[in-house]
């Protein structure tokens, strides 16, 4: 199974029109932009999802949305998993995940610095590890275990930047 981690796209500072709540906080309108730059990047890579599942905070909905809409997805390959808000559970995450039925590529979209850490844990065996992901940026893990544990090798990381190039070109 190939896995793709997703941090979520620039989103509006604390306090900005959500009330002071982080779980309202959307993406910008540059952040918005970026993403779909971003998502087209991910559709010329040729990436072709069988579920995303998403943080339930608005500004990991609003990219996994945007991706969903540029792959051509509909709206029920998009689940969402309180573990890929800040301070979810990994372990419950990965019984999520092997709930899954057929899925051979899966796009988790969640926040540094735990999207960070869960690609350290399954590549490294060590959540301390963390890959370092920019707003939007993505990277590529392909799982060789699930038992006990997720495992996998990475691929390749990708900057937003890198991915908003490759989707001009």
């Amino acid at each position: 199974m190939n896995l793709y981690l997703v941090r979520h796209g620039i989103a509006q500072p604390l306090g900005q029109k959500n009330d002071f709540a982080d779980e309202s906080r959307a993406l910008t309108a540059q952040g918005r932009d970026r993403m779909r730059e971003v998502a087209k990047g991910i559709r010329k890579l040729g990436i072709r999802l069988d579920l995303i599942i998403t943080s339930p905070l608005a500004r990991a909905v609003e990219t996994a949305q945007i991706i969903a809409e540029t792959l051509g997805l509909d709206e029920t390959m998009v689940e969402f998993s309180d573990n890929l808000a800040p301070g979810g559970s990994f372990d419950e995450l990965f019984a999520e995940i092997k709930q899954q039925k057929r899925t051979e590529s899966l796009a988790l979209v969640g926040h540094q610095p735990s999207i960070g850490s869960l690609a350290g844990r399954i590549i490294a065996g060590d959540s301390s590890l963390a890959l370092p992901l920019k707003k939007g940026g993505m990277c590529c893990i392909n799982i060789t275990e699930t038992v006990p544990s997720y495992r996998g090798n990475l691929v390749w990381a990708l900057t937003p930047k890198q991915l908003r190039l490759i989707g001009k070109a």
